[in-house]
């Protein structure tokens, strides 16, 4: 028989996939990249891009669940996000551009170097959404409150973060699974139109950046 303290492991895990699973869904910029390089024909690209937003929420969810909530969110740390998301969404948006205007910018080879730069894309992105501690604040609270655990221990808040972003990671990883299996039945028109997507996500997003680190700074 399952003592209740491994039973509130067991929870802790299966509702930090769910939470994970969750917090994936809504279209965003590592969303739409996934997609994106999925369209291309880059599967170990997409692949890379989710493990690097995994493992961005990861550290955030570490960082918040120990204790440091506070400090991710305090005007001082914002700053400096807000003017590194502003710096990451330019490149993005450049990049986006440049391949919207090329035509032969579709189903191209992978380059060598694609896990990386992938995971780097995943993780810069992902890093730039410090919000995402809310997230993992609001979302701990309610499995606490549901009481399918005795206690929150260290042990407990790190499985919880790590089933969290393996779940976020699964997603976007069946995700890139899905879309690379049929990208071949899909017109290259749909993949211009997710470049043109693209190019408006990352335009509102850094005016919205931009905004907010002016309001920061004042």
């Amino acid at each position: 028989m399952l003592s209740y303290d491994l039973t509130g492991y067991i929870a802790a895990v299966l509702f930090g996939i769910i939470l994970g699973f969750l917090s994936a869904i809504p279209a965003g910029a590592v969303q739409i990249q996934v997609i994106r390089s999925s369209l291309r024909g880059h599967r170990n690209t997409a692949v890379a891009i989710a493990l690097g937003s995994g493992v961005s929420d990861l550290t955030y969810g570490l960082l918040t669940l120990m204790g440091l909530g506070g400090f991710l969110m305090s005007a001082r740390f914002q700053i400096w996000f807000y003017a590194l998301g502003v710096a990451v969404l330019c490149f993005m948006l450049a990049r986006s551009v440049r391949d919207y205007r090329r035509p032969d910018a579709g189903r191209t080879a992978e380059a060598p170097d694609c896990r990386r730069v992938g995971f780097l894309t995943g993780f810069t992105l992902a890093i730039t959404n410090p919000s995402i501690v809310l997230w993992w604040i609001v979302g701990f609270k309610v499995f606490l409150d549901l009481g399918l655990s005795p206690g929150a221990t260290v042990m407990l808040r790190i499985a919880f973060v790590l089933a969290g972003a393996g779940g976020l990671s699964g997603y976007l990883i069946i995700l890139a699974m899905v879309i690379h299996r049929v990208h071949h039945a899909i017109p290259d028109t749909v993949f211009r139109r997710m470049n043109l997507a693209l190019i408006a996500v990352f335009v509102a997003l850094t005016a919205y950046f931009i905004y907010q680190f002016v309001l920061h700074v004042r």
